[in-house]
């Protein structure tokens, strides 16, 4: 079901004129529509690390390079997914995204050969110090809310009225629903309340439909490495 034929069965259901164009400029009623539309595909994406928006990534390091802009890795990412990355060499980790605290911490005490720590900053992957050469691979969100129907390329905007939502129709539905009554000054409590518990049933049900994750052997520093995932081990665990 495409976006145009979701939110005109919400506009039958708060008995308004449905809504024809949703790229229209000319008609209020459509211009309505499309920002509610937009608004509702938007909190459904931030509002979770949902598995239709679950990526891969890989990021190649070059020696002596420690800052990397995300865009020009991944053109659609949203947020990092446990806020790590990974490496199968077995002999480093790599820790992040850590606080700016921690970063100043680390610049004093940082032992660089047991591990590879880094931060987001200014839409950058920022290392502390340089990685070399390495094959860095990692989960993120993506922020491609819709389906190009011709092309079937993922799209982070509606650009047609036949893009489709990478969501449940139903839930974008209700979504729409209530917060076109919010919008027009009805009473949206009933409609938000219906939103809410099947925002969380989809949600558990994405979740439970997860990827199983099939990393080997794992081991941990003892101390808290702020979210890092560790694809292999190392026994190395001081300077």
């Amino acid at each position: 079901m495409n976006i145009l034929e979701i939110a005109q069965e919400a506009a039958d259901i708060c008995a308004v004129a449905r809504p024809r164009d949703l790229f229209n400029t000319t008609s209020q009623n459509d211009q309505l529509f499309a920002s509610v539309v937009k608004s509702t595909l938007s909190s459904l994406m931030r509002h979770a690390d949902w598995q239709a928006l679950t990526r891969d990534g890989v990021l190649y390091t070059s020696d002596g390079v420690k800052d990397y802009v995300i865009d020009n890795i991944v053109p659609d990412f949203h947020s990092l997914i446990g806020s790590s990355l990974y490496m199968k060499d077995n002999i480093r980790n790599v820790i992040g995204a850590i606080t700016e605290e921690r970063w100043a911490r680390e610049k004093q005490y940082h032992c660089p050969e047991i591990d590879v720590i880094f931060k987001i900053q200014n839409n950058m992957f920022r290392f502390l110090k340089n990685p070399g050469d390495l094959e860095i691979r990692f989960n993120y969100k993506s922020n491609a809310v819709c389906i190009d129907a011709v092309t079937s390329e993922p799209k982070s905007q509606l650009t047609a009225n036949t893009d489709i939502p990478v969501f449940d129709p139903y839930l974008v539905k209700l979504g729409i629903v209530w917060r076109w009554n919010k919008r027009t000054g009805l009473d949206y409590a009933e409609e938000y309340n219906e939103y809410q518990r099947e925002l969380d049933k989809s949600y558990a049900e994405t979740k439970a439909a997860g990827d199983i994750n099939l990393a080997y052997q794992v081991k941990f520093f003892d101390e808290p490495n702020g979210g890092a995932i560790v694809d292999g081990y190392t026994d190395k665990q001081g300077c």
